[in-house]
C-alpha cells in the first residue's frame, strides 16, 4: 500500500508542531495510517532487538512523561484529522492509535495513567471521530505486574487489542534476536496471561542472518510451532513479517532480507496449527 495523502499531510503538520510524544506512521501491519504514542522519546528500552530501527537505542530508565502535553498533542492530532478526513470518517481512514514508540510502553510508570486519559479523550468524541482501534504493541516483559494487567483489562473493555512480540522458538533465539536472558517458557506464560486479559495477536519478525558463514532464519520453525501449540486456541492470530527498513542495531551487518518465499512457507506451516496468519513483507 502506498502512503495516503492524508498520512503525508499529517506528517508535515506533526513536523511543523514539533510533537514530542505523538507521531504518524504508515503501518504495514495496521494496513494504513497509525497514530503512535511514544512513552520513550529518550530511546530507552529493556530489550535490544537485533532488527530494531530506533537510532541510538540504549537500556535505561523510562523518562518522566508530560501527560498534559502528550494529551494536547493527541487532541491536536485528532482535531487535524477530523478536518482533513472528509468525505470519509476518521474510523475509515485512521487504523489505530498504538502504544509503541522507541521503547517498551509498559515499562513506563505512567502507562496506565496515559491509557486512562486516552480513553477519556476518545469517549468525549463522536464514534465516527475516533480511529478504528486502540492497540498496545509490547514485548510482554511486564505482564507479571498487576498494574499492567489492570491496564490490559481496561484496553479490552474498549475493544482494544494487544500485539505481543514472539520472535523465538528457543531460549538461545531469544538471546540472539531480542538480547534478553528471559526463558522462553516464562515468556509464553506471560503470553498466556495476556490472552486472558485482552484480545491478543502474536507478532513475529522472521529474521534471516549470517551466522558463521551460513544463512540462518529465526525463529526456527519447529521450535516456534512447538512454543505456540498450547496458545494457538487463545491467540487471535499471528502477524508474520520481514524486516522492511534497515536495523540500527545490526552492528556486524549479519541481517539479510527474508524472502517472500520463506515468509509464505512459515505462514503455510503455521496455518496447519489452525491459527490465522497474516503475512507482511
Amino acid at each position: 500500500m502506498e502512503p495516503s495523502p492524508l498520512f503525508k499531510g499529517l506528517t508535515a503538520y506533526a513536523a511543523s508542531q514539533g510533537w514530542q510524544y505523538i507521531y504518524p506512521v504508515w503501518s504495514r501491519r495496521a494496513q494504513g495510517l497509525s497514530i503512535g504514542i511514544n512513552l520513550h522519546p529518550n530511546h530507552c528500552c529493556n530489550w535490544h532487538c537485533l532488527y530494531c530501527q530506533v537510532p541510538g537505542l540504549q537500556r535505561g530508565p523510562s523518562p518522566t512523561i508530560d501527560g498534559p502535553q502528550l494529551m494536547q498533542e493527541l487532541k491536536d492530532c485528532l482535531d487535524w484529522l477530523s478536518q482533513h478526513c472528509a468525505p470519509q470518517t476518521m474510523q475509515d481512514c485512521v487504523q489505530d492509535i498504538a502504544f509503541a514508540g522507541d521503547g517498551e510502553p509498559t515499562t513506563s510508570p505512567q502507562f496506565i495513567e496515559i491509557l486512562h486519559s486516552l480513553i477519556q479523550l476518545l469517549q468525549q468524541r463522536p464514534l465516527q471521530d475516533r480511529p478504528a482501534h486502540v492497540r498496545l504493541i509490547t514485548n510482554g516483559s511486564q505482564l507479571q505486574h498487576a498494574h499492567v494487567q489492570h491496564a490490559l483489562k481496561r484496553l479490552n473493555e474498549i475493544g482494544g487489542e494487544v500485539w505481543f512480540k514472539l520472535d523465538a522458538g528457543t531460549d538461545a533465539e531469544m538471546l540472539a534476536i531480542n538480547d534478553t536472558h528471559l526463558p522462553l517458557s516464562l515468556h509464553l506464560q506471560r503470553l498466556q496471561t495476556c490472552c486472558t486479559l485482552c484480545t491478543t495477536w502474536v507478532q513475529t519478525a522472521v529474521v534471516s542472518r549470517t551466522v558463521e558463514g551460513k544463512l540462518v532464519t529465526t525463529p526456527s520453525l519447529a521450535g516456534y510451532q512447538e512454543a505456540l501449540l498450547t496458545e494457538r486456541g487463545a491467540i487471535s492470530g499471528i502477524l508474520l513479517y520481514g524486516i522492511a527498513r534497515p536495523s540500527q542495531q545490526d552492528h556486524q551487518g549479519c541481517l539479510q532480507t527474508t524472502s517472500t518465499v520463506m515468509l509464505e512457507h512459515y505462514a503455510e506451516e503455521l496455518r496447519t496449527l489452525g491459527v490465522c496468519v497474516r503475512v507482511f513483507e
